[in-house]
């Protein structure tokens, strides 16, 4: 029976959610919380009926903790892992590994080195239109694929209910959340771009980037655009691929936020030659939903058959594409990804 420690709980939309998540798995257990919040990490705590402990050493030398789920700030994460994956801890990791590639590739040696089981919850990679998405770019469905976008926003910095200031007061901003997601898709469906152009913005006036966009380039002449706002109430996600014989679009069926886009969800329009029809038909059908990271994880920690479908590789993959367009951002210049030190 796997028991499970909670580090931090500075997102705490998603704490909450991993806490609900692993109510789902009586095999599993939640016993302890550590925050570098004290205030916060006791709250939490308590709302999860587990016990708070406020030294991450004297946490990570319990004997009887299998796991932690890592749910800090962007900046913090990099070093909890590693310090959890040295104490030979499972780690889950909420979204990213690192924020840069000699970061994440130092994190990644001493995940490797523990022999852990280690998995990053990119979790729209198992959402049925992103699944659908992923197979007519595999099959050719739609020809070669000569541009992609992928949006992905919400109101959490001009809404009625925003986010807490931590989120919006910080050096990184709605790239490391919300376009996080845009990242790590376009990486899996696309590969390694070689270049990106980048463009941040605070519309609401705030430190963090609240509103942006990033160019893709790729060496067959490939663009793909990923953008991302705290500042768009009713936004659908949207997924869309555009070939030489037909495109795809996918997204919401309406603005409404979730942490699953079921079919029910969902919108999907897709065009093509009538000699393309019926394979781009069945290519773009929604499948059900991929199974959740949380349960994979847990597999492999009690030793059952499981694939870790995101796990090192694709960490560094984000720290790298998250270091490149930040330096694009930044520097007010195209960013060639070969140029960052590994």
């Amino acid at each position: 029976m796997p028991n499970i420690a909670m580090l931090s709980c500075w997102n705490h939309y998603h704490a909450k959610s991993f806490v609900r998540d692993l109510a789902e798995f009586p095999e599993a257990t939640i016993v302890a919380v550590w925050d570098d919040d004290l205030e916060r990490g006791r709250a939490y705590a308590e709302q999860f009926g587990t016990a708070f402990e406020p030294n991450l050493a004297t946490l990570l030398a319990r004997s009887d903790i299998d796991g932690v789920i890592v749910d800090s700030s962007p900046e913090q994460a990099a070093s909890l892992i590693e310090i959890s994956a040295k104490a030979g801890k499972h780690v889950l990791a909420d979204q990213v590994l690192a924020l840069s590639l000699q970061e994440a590739n130092r994190v990644a040696a001493s995940i490797r080195r523990s022999n852990i089981h280690f998995a990053i919850d990119m979790s729209l990679r198992r959402w049925p239109v992103n699944l659908a998405a992923k197979k007519v770019a595999v099959t050719g469905a739609i020809g070669g694929i000569t541009s992609v976008r992928i949006r992905n926003a919400h109101d959490g910095a001009t809404g009625e209910v925003p986010l807490a200031p931590r989120f919006l007061d910080s050096k990184y901003g709605v790239f490391t959340d919300l376009g996080a997601h845009c990242l790590y898709l376009m990486r899996w469906l696309l590969g390694q771009p070689v270049a990106v152009t980048s463009i941040i913005s605070s519309y609401a006036g705030n430190k963090a980037e609240d509103n942006a966009a990033s160019l893709f380039e790729y060496a067959n002449g490939m663009l793909a655009i990923c953008d991302t706002s705290y500042a768009a109430d009713q936004s659908p996600f949207s997924i869309e691929l555009y070939g030489t014989a037909g495109s795809f679009l996918g997204g919401g069926a309406s603005g409404v936020h979730r942490k699953l886009l079921q079919p029910s969800d969902s919108m999907v329009r897709f065009f093509a030659p009538e000699s393309r029809w019926n394979a781009l038909q069945e290519a773009a059908a929604l499948p059900d939903a991929g199974e959740s990271t949380l349960s994979l994880w847990l597999k492999a920690i009690q030793g059952k058959e499981s694939e870790l479908l995101t796990g090192v590789e694709e960490g560094i993959a984000l720290a790298e594409t998250l270091e490149a367009l930040y330096l694009s951002a930044q520097t007010g210049r195209k960013v060639f990804l070969k140029d960052l030190k590994p």
